[in-house]
């Protein structure tokens, strides 16, 4: 029996939230599910936490748990590239810290523009 999927959830109204869950489970494949913040497994898993927390950042759950916000990435990469690629993320801490400034950046934007900014996504990125 395989390990249950990772779970990457987002807001599927915000168009650079939507290209990061697409281009994640792109790499991730079948070890990841992109799923918007209103699915049932989004209560499920994300219930515990209030509205504002829920909402405001990507949320990755797997195997260890729920990570939010720019601690999702060392798992994230696992998930997408492989163990060896998580374990670099961990070991080589300029990587980590450029991969969670990646992410702030990119939330930042997210906040300041609104999530309808850039409602195009690339099709080709399609999960």
């Amino acid at each position: 029996m395989s390990p249950e999927a990772a779970r990457l959830f987002y807001d599927p109204r915000c168009g650079p939230c939507a290209l990061f869950a697409r281009v994640s489970a792109r790499l991730g494949g079948s070890r990841l599910r992109s799923l918007p913040y209103d699915e049932a497994e989004a209560t499920r898993d994300l219930g515990d936490l209030d509205e504002e927390t829920r909402f405001a950042y990507a949320h990755l759950v797997d195997d260890r748990g729920r990570s939010s916000g720019s601690a999702i990435m060392p798992p994230l990469v696992k998930v997408c590239l492989g163990e060896t690629a998580g374990r670099l993320v961990l070991q080589v801490a300029p990587l980590d810290r450029a991969l969670r400034w990646t992410y702030d950046r990119f939330w930042n934007y997210r906040r300041t523009h609104g999530c309808a900014a850039t409602s195009a996504v690339p099709d080709g990125f399609a999960p």
